[in-house]
Formats: structure tokens, sequence, C-alpha cells
């Protein structure tokens, strides 16, 4: 194995995780993603780079598949889809709890601009100073994004939880009825 081939297995163990959520979080096809993800590494180990330090490396990634997510979404392919659009329900969570899955899916629905930021500083961990360098904002752009984002999983997830609570209710109510009809009968 060169010195390359094992620069780019400790990188893509590194930094899978991360480019592979960055592009979940942006493409809803599973064959896109997979292309894309490979896309990126392939840029990586045919590119002559230097990177002074690790956080230019996980920047130049993270860059890298938000651009490629960004032009497979302009692309002739993406329109041919007929405006198909981001679809939450096709991104996996890895974690098992029904209420990682909820929140997952309610960060899913977020428009780009605030899934984004919110997915690398939550999911990933990312400072706000490296993701308003990696997007091209100011960190007080990212902080409101950020914000923005929390407001609208919160109210999401409020008013899934007060349908959940309702259809209960519904339900509860149903087999009452139920059991009294059935009871009247016997």
């Amino acid at each position: 194995m060169t010195d390359e081939e094992k620069d780019l297995e400790y990188v893509m163990d590194k930094y899978g995780r991360t480019v592979s959520g960055i592009i979940a979080s942006m493409l809803g096809s599973q064959s896109e993603r997979e292309d894309i993800f490979q896309e990126v590494f392939l840029l990586y180990y045919t590119k002559d780079l230097f990177f002074g330090d690790e956080g230019s490396r996980r920047s130049w990634l993270i860059r890298t598949a938000i651009n490629l997510c960004r032009a497979a979404n302009r692309s002739p392919w993406y329109r041919l889809r007929n405006g198909e659009e981001f679809d939450p329900n096709t991104v996996q969570y890895t974690e098992s709890e029904p209420t990682d899955e909820r929140l997952w899916q309610a960060v899913c629905r977020l428009k780009e601009k605030y899934r984004l930021p919110l997915y690398l500083h939550y999911f990933e961990e990312i400072p706000i100073s490296d993701i308003a360098k990696v997007m091209g904002l100011s960190e007080g752009a990212v902080k409101m994004r950020l914000s923005r984002a929390r407001e609208r999983i919160k109210s999401e997830l409020e008013n899934s939880r007060n349908i959940t609570e309702t259809e209960a209710e519904a339900h509860e109510r149903k087999r009452e009825r139920e059991y009294i009809i059935h009871s009247r009968r016997v």
C-alpha cells in the first residue's frame, strides 16, 4: 500500500462519517449520495493537496462535499427528476431511539440553509467559526441560522407531540366506545 493510499484510508476513516452526513443532509437519492461520497474522496486522492493542519483538511472535505451536492442539485439530471426535492424520509438516522428519529426527521425537513449549519454544529460538533469559514458566512449569520433552525425544530416537535397526544386520545375514546357497544351486546 502506497503512502497516498494509506493517507486516503486514514482520511476516510476519520472524516467519512462527517462527509456522509453532510451529503445525506443535502441529497435525497441514495445513489446520488453514494456517488458524491466517492467523488469527494476521489478528488482528495487525485489532487495534489497540502494542508497545514487537520482543520484545513476537514474544511476542504466539507466545502468539497457541499459544492458537489449543490452542483448535483443544479444539474440537468436533477431537473429531469420532475423537481424531486430532498426527501427526509429517504435519510436514515443511525440511532434506534424513536425520539432521535423524530428529531432527525425534523432536521431533514429544514431548508438547506438551516439544516447544514445545524448538522455541522450539533451532529459533527464543529465550532461556529469553522462553519462560518466553510460556508462563507459571518459567525453572526451562522448563529442566526442555528437559532432559527432550533426554533423551527422545537415548534415542529411540539406540534407532532400534540398531534400524537390527540391521536392517542381519539384512539382511547374509540376503544371505550367499542367496549361499551360490545358489553351491551353481551
